[in-house]
């Protein structure tokens, strides 16, 4: 997954709730299959659904 596109899909407000620094850096978390929709707070419904199905294109071995 791009960072970039990951990014795109959140808030961009960094408000730190879902544990890390910035939304650049819950990209980058969620990009390595460590972060997913539910773990951004801010995020509606929608949204959590759009980054859902967009990280669901990916196979993630954690």
């Amino acid at each position: 997954p791009q960072v970039l596109e990951i990014l795109k899909l959140l808030p961009r407000t960094n408000c730190r709730e879902c544990g890390e620094p910035t939304c650049m850096v819950f990209a980058a978390r969620a990009a390595e299959g460590v972060k997913g929709a539910a773990d951004c707070p801010p995020l509606t419904a929608e949204a959590q659904n759009r980054l859902r199905d967009y990280l669901g294109r990916f196979n993630f071995d954690v």
